[in-house]
C-alpha cells in the first residue's frame, strides 16, 4: 500500500475536486492520501462518506520565519475541532481581502490584465492563494513567461502582501492544540539559514520525500529526523496543474507509514 500525505483541492489553490483527486490517486496506485488545503479544513470537513475511508483529513498552515514556512497538520482520528473550523472561516476572509489588494496592485503597478471578480467568485468556500493568482495571470496575460509571473507574485514584487505573521512556534502550538500531528512541509524549499533556525522546534515529523528532491536531500532530512526524533513523511504537494507534481509522485510504503498511522489513530 502507498500513502501520499500532502495534496490540495479546489478548496484552496488546487484544481481538483475531492472526488477527482481520489480517482486519480487510485489510478496512480495511491491507496490513501491526505488532503491538506491551505489554511482551511472546509473541504475535508465535507467529504462524502464513500471517500472518507481513503482520506486523512489535514491542513497546510502558513507560518512565517523570514520567509513563508508551511506546516502540514494531519488531524488525529479525522476529528476536526470547532476551533479549526472557525480558524478556516476567518482565514478565508483574510485571504479574500489580501487577494483583492494584491490583484489591484498587479494592475496599478504593472498594468497587468486581471479579473478580481472571477478570482474571488468562489471565495466563500475556497482559500484564494498565489497559486490561484498565478493561473489567472497565465490565462489573461499569455505573453508573460513563467519567470515573470513568479516575480510579480514574489515578495520582491510591489504587489506582494504576506498572508500571515504567525510564527512557526505559534503555528505548531495551534495545530497541536487542535488535534494535529505537525509535519514541516517541503523543507527542501527553504533557505538554509531559516531552516537551521527552526529545526529543533517541536515538529512531529518532516517531509523528507518531496518532488524534485535529490537523494542527498533525503539522506540529510532523514538524519535530521533521527536527531530530533521526527517522523518521516512524504507528499506530492499535488495541485492538479502542470506547475506541481501529480498525486502519487511521492509516497510512503505501508511499513514507513505505520508510525504516522499510530500517531494519528488512522485505521486502514
Amino acid at each position: 500500500m502507498r500513502f501520499d500525505l500532502h495534496n490540495h483541492t479546489c478548496y484552496s489553490d488546487g484544481v481538483d475536486t475531492i472526488a477527482s483527486l481520489v480517482t486519480r490517486a487510485k489510478q496512480n496506485q495511491i491507496d490513501y492520501l491526505a488532503i491538506t488545503d491551505h489554511d482551511s479544513v472546509l473541504g475535508v470537513e465535507k467529504i462524502e462518506s464513500k471517500y472518507e475511508k481513503n482520506i486523512i483529513k489535514g491542513i497546510e498552515l502558513s507560518t512565517y520565519h523570514n520567509e513563508s514556512i508551511h506546516l502540514v497538520g494531519l488531524i488525529k482520528n479525522n476529528l476536526i475541532t470547532p476551533e479549526l473550523l472557525a480558524f478556516s472561516h476567518d482565514f478565508l476572509e483574510k485571504r479574500r481581502i489580501r487577494a483583492i489588494k494584491m490583484v489591484s496592485l498587479l494592475k496599478s503597478e504593472y498594468n497587468l490584465n486581471v479579473d478580481i471578480e472571477r478570482l474571488i467568485a468562489n471565495a466563500n468556500i475556497r482559500a484564494v492563494t498565489r497559486g490561484n493568482m498565478n493561473r489567472m495571470l497565465k490565462e489573461l496575460n499569455p505573453n508573460l513567461t513563467r519567470e515573470e509571473i513568479k516575480f510579480y507574485l514574489s515578495k520582491e514584487s510591489k504587489a506582494y502582501i504576506p498572508t500571515t505573521k504567525i510564527s512557526v512556534a505559534d503555528g505548531i502550538d495551534f495545530l497541536h492544540k487542535n488535534n494535529c500531528l505537525v509535519i514541516l512541509a517541503h523543507p527542501v524549499l527553504y533557505k538554509q539559514e531559516n531552516l537551521k533556525d527552526i529545526l529543533g522546534l517541536p515538529f512531529d515529523g518532516i517531509e523528507a520525500i518531496y518532488p524534485g528532491s535529490k537523494i542527498e536531500d533525503y539522506l540529510y532530512f532523514k538524519s535530521v529526523a533521527k536527531k530530533y526524533n521526527y517522523l518521516i513523511s512524504a507528499g506530492s504537494d499535488c495541485h492538479g496543474d502542470t506547475s506541481h507534481a501529480d498525486v502519487g509522485t511521492c509516497y510512503l510504503e505501508e511499513e514507513e507509514f505505520r508510525p504516522i498511522a499510530k500517531a494519528i489513530g488512522f485505521k486502514y
